[in-house]
């Protein structure tokens, strides 16, 4: 539906139709998300198990008389016995594995929900997401079911030599692997290390992220004056294929596509989620780009690095400010961000002739979660965590470019009344210290005397303070 607003041509969502169609991608995207995140391996290791029991059931009941059993069949069969001491072995062994894989499951999930609770409700998104996880939860229901199979079909097989020992191996093993599980299991739950996997997702989505850099031009000046394309549904941007963005726009020269809406943005039902600028829009190619931009109710963590990035901010504000009060875990948060702003701080590359534009915003939005830990620590007066921000970007400033020093200038204006809120210790001090000598050495000698003014205001008001007690 169109409608025009002054000079400009709104293309509004259609009704009706539409919206149960979205229905049904709402649908199928929690579906792809959840066998993307957690349910797909697990799936394939359970079915992998039915196979091999199966397999194992056919190798059993082609046997044959004993007399053509091979040596190992002949060696095996003298620990599993007749068919109904069999079915009470594996009896044990199913009820054994179903009663500690349930009571373990239940207290690995009271741990990391435990570990949630003190660092960060996402941390349970992570504990799902990893591979290695969702293999043990698949193989302690795959080896479950393979007992119970091979329970069941015990009753009409012989002489279950095969099917009775891979059981009982079988039973071993997950018993020797609870105790990894759980090591494990609690492991994540460690700050270090919760803190170190959502880094490594960001980074991997960083990666993910970086084919659309390449296929789209960086924005130069205020925003184009174009044909808005709203969102047909309401929700959170979570990818953008650039590929097809790409193939819409050759097969209608003369039009430019503008991205307003960062990947993980939430978009409103009917907002602005593209511009189109140029000939008069086709609904084919309008239709060819909301395609290509995926609209769903949750954020994609392996398509959108400031996921990541929100998760450690967020860790790091809860343990800074008043909320938790833990400067241990936000000095590991502020060295993550540390770790993210260095490895994002090269300009990732750029297609300058493209006629998709796309703005990075990524760089800037660690420079703004760093500022977040600065404002907590001026909330808490913690001292130690403001010193270990201002010693971690004094450190930082000489090998970044010249858009993140500019950023890191530009956390002077913050920096400063969070400074003048502390006394001035000697850690602070220090640190300040080394972030004004950090400001010359890069030349940028005016935030160097704006810091250097705060910590001299906040030193005599400190030693005022002192020969006046009243």
């Amino acid at each position: 539906m169109r409608e025009r607003a002054g000079a400009r041509m709104i293309l509004h969502p259609v009704p009706g139709p539409q919206r149960r169609v979205s229905g049904v991608r709402r649908l199928a995207s929690g579906l792809r998300r959840s066998f993307s995140e957690f349910l797909g391996l697990p799936v394939l290791i359970v079915a992998a198990f039915v196979v091999l029991a199966g397999a194992i059931d056919r190798l059993d009941n082609d046997a044959g008389p004993r007399s053509a059993w091979s040596p190992l069949r002949l060696f095996l069969s003298q620990y599993v016995g007749d068919t109904q001491s069999a079915i009470s072995m594996l009896s044990t062994i199913a009820g054994s594995l179903i009663s500690v894989t349930s009571i373990t499951f239940s207290i690995l999930l009271l741990a990391v929900q435990q570990g949630a609770a003190t660092l960060n409700s996402q941390i349970v998104d992570h504990y799902l997401r990893r591979r290695a996880n969702s293999a043990w939860f698949g193989f302690f229901v795959g080896v479950s079911l393979f007992v119970l199979i091979t329970l069941v079909q015990t009753t009409h097989t012989t002489a279950p030599v095969f099917g009775v020992m891979s059981s009982t191996l079988l039973g071993a093993v997950s018993l020797v692997a609870l105790v990894v599980l759980i090591y494990t299991t609690i492991d994540q739950t460690r700050p270090a290390t919760a803190i170190a996997t959502i880094r490594e997702a960001a980074l991997a989505a960083r990666a993910c992220q970086l084919p659309l850099l390449a296929a789209s031009a960086e924005p130069v000046g205020a925003g184009p004056d174009g044909v808005p394309i709203p969102a047909a549904t309401g929700g959170y941007l979570a990818r953008i294929d650039a590929g097809g963005l790409a193939r819409a726009l050759d097969s209608h020269p003369g039009r430019t596509l503008a991205l307003p809406v960062p990947v993980g943005r939430f978009v409103p039902p009917g907002s602005a989620v593209a511009v189109l600028t140029g000939p008069p829009a086709d609904p084919a190619l309008v239709a060819a780009i909301r395609a290509c931009l995926a609209i769903e109710e949750q954020r994609d963590v392996a398509h959108d690095p400031a996921v990541g990035l929100d998760h450690i901010a967020t860790i790091g504000w809860t343990a800074i400010s008043t909320a938790r009060s833990d400067p241990a875990v936000g000095a590991i948060a502020v060295h993550a961000l540390q770790r993210l702003l260095h490895a994002w701080a090269a300009p990732a590359p750029r297609a300058a002739t493209s006629r998709i534009v796309y703005r990075d915003r990524l760089p800037d939005q660690v420079l703004d979660a760093i500022e977040s830990l600065i404002v907590a620590a001026a909330e808490s007066r913690q001292h130690q965590s403001l010193a270990l921000i201002l010693r971690a970007l004094a450190l930082s400033l000489p090998v970044l470019p010249d858009r993140q020093q500019d950023g890191i200038a530009r956390l002077v204006a913050t920096v400063a009344p969070s400074l003048a809120s502390h006394l001035p210790t000697r850690m602070l001090r220090e640190d300040t210290g080394l972030l004004v000598a950090a400001f010359r050495r890069a030349g940028r000698d005016r935030s160097a005397d704006h810091l250097s003014e705060i910590l001299a205001h906040v030193v005599r008001e400190s030693r005022d303070g002192v020969a006046d007690p009243s």
